[in-house]
Parts: structure tokens; sequence; C-alpha cells
């Protein structure tokens, strides 16, 4: 099987000291692509130097909601130079209701901020939402989106939401929550979102699968969160795994 983690973080300090082990035990995993997440600019060329280091490994620059200050407006600007560096899509951004004391209008600004560039310069975004789909969907309703789409990661909404979004380009990205098969919220929105807009993620090292439950999270765990989805949607694994790879290599214009 060929497999895609869609979304992780591998800048995490909790990975420094053994990236090399991390990414090897991937690869065994039947992992050949790993997109990588920043989640301010402080982590832009440690990300872009990983890429490099490892061949199976793309990035995604981007200021993520809950790292947002104000004196990264300035750096924003920067994210024109994404495609002409290497970067494979604009994330992780989006905005965040649920978090305690965070500016939500500070947030909507970087995010519509970084989405427009991601528009202009047609590179996919990487989307975080919680608690704020209906601002969400404002704001792709003002800003657009790029026409290579993107992902929504770790989605949280109904199967209803889901097809909005799909409306705007947009598929969805799940990881170890599919391992809690007890939702049926989450079955709806599976059915409504295979074959076509749904990917694998790991998010590693956060959210582990149940299996995993209290360790770090690693790439090489995607097989319990490809089982889980084979299950949820009554499909073979090496189905889900071609399917969800596919849609990798079209949003992410993997080679």
């Amino acid at each position: 099987m060929r497999l895609v983690d869609a979304h992780c973080h591998l800048e995490s300090v909790l990975f420094a000291e053994d990236l090399g082990r991390i990414v090897s035990e991937a690869l065994d995993a039947g992992i050949i692509k790993l997109i990588t997440s920043t989640i301010s600019p402080d982590q832009w060329d440690l990300s872009r130097n990983i890429a490099q280091r490892f061949p199976a490994v793309e990035y995604a620059l981007g200021i993520h909601p809950w790292y947002i200050q104000e004196s990264y407006r300035a750096r924003i600007p920067g994210l024109h130079r994404a495609k002409e560096l290497g970067a494979v899509a604009i994330g992780e951004i989006g905005i965040d209701r649920k978090i305690e004391n965070g500016d939500f209008l500070l947030q909507m600004r970087f995010f519509e901020d970084q989405l427009a560039i991601a528009k202009e310069i047609d590179l996919p975004v990487v989307i975080h939402c919680r608690g704020a789909f209906n601002e969400l969907i404002h704001s792709l309703k003002r800003i657009g989106s790029p026409q290579s789409g993107g992902i929504v990661h770790s989605f949280s909404g109904s199967a209803e939401l889901a097809d909005e979004l799909m409306r705007f380009g947009l598929s969805f990205s799940l990881g170890g929550i599919l391992t809690l098969r007890n939702s049926r919220k989450r079955i709806e929105v599976m059915k409504k979102i295979y074959p076509n807009h749904f990917l694998l993620e790991t998010d590693s090292p956060d959210i582990p699968p149940v299996q995993k439950k209290g360790e770090i999270n690693y790439p090489k765990y995607i097989v319990y969160n490809l089982q889980a989805a084979a299950e949820i949607v009554g499909d073979t694994i090496e189905n889900v795994a071609q399917n969800t790879t596919r849609n990798a290599f079209r949003i992410f214009n993997l080679s």
C-alpha cells in the first residue's frame, strides 16, 4: 500500500532528536509522502530544511490561530514566495473559538490575509477550524478559495457542513478521531466525503489513535487510522489507501 500522511508536524521539538528514525518508520509503514505544516514563521526555515533532508517530506507554510501574535503580521506577505520556495500548501491556518483568551478578530485577519495569498498564488490551504464554521464559510464566500482547493484537517463538523465546504473545493483529512468508532455524526460525514474528498492524516505528535492513547503520536500510526476508516466506510484498506493517496496527490500537486 502507498499512503500519504496529509497533515503532521515534523517540526515538533518532540521529534527533533530522532527525526531520521521517525521518517524511516513512516516509510516502512507504507507512507510515501508526509505533508508537514508549520504553526508560526519561526518554523518556516526549519520546515523547508526538513523537506530538503527527506525526499518523502513536503511542507506547508502558515501561521496557526493558536500562535498568532501582532508581531507576525509583518511576516504574512512573505507567504507570497511559498510556491517558489517549494511549499505545496499554505497552512496550518484557520480560526478557533474554543481557545481561551483568543483574540478572534485578530485570528480572522490573519486567516483571511493568508487565505487571500493562497488564492493569489494558487496553493491549496490546510485549515484548522473549531467552533467557527459559520465564520469560516463567511470568509470563503468573501475571499474565495484557491483553485487547487485544500483540506480542513481533523474535521469535526456535520455531513451537511461538509457538503457546503466541498462547494469551495475543500476536502477533509481525519486521523486519530477515526479510531473512536462510536460517533454517528462521524460515520455520516465519512459516507459523505468518501471516496473523493477524504484524506488520511496523523496530526502527529498530537491526537494518537486509541490504541496508543497517552503516547506521543508518530506518523507510522497512520495504519490504525486507515483500518478504522475502512471499517467505517465498509471498504477494503487497500481501496481506502488508494483513494486517499490519489486525493492527496491531486490536491497538493504531488509527483
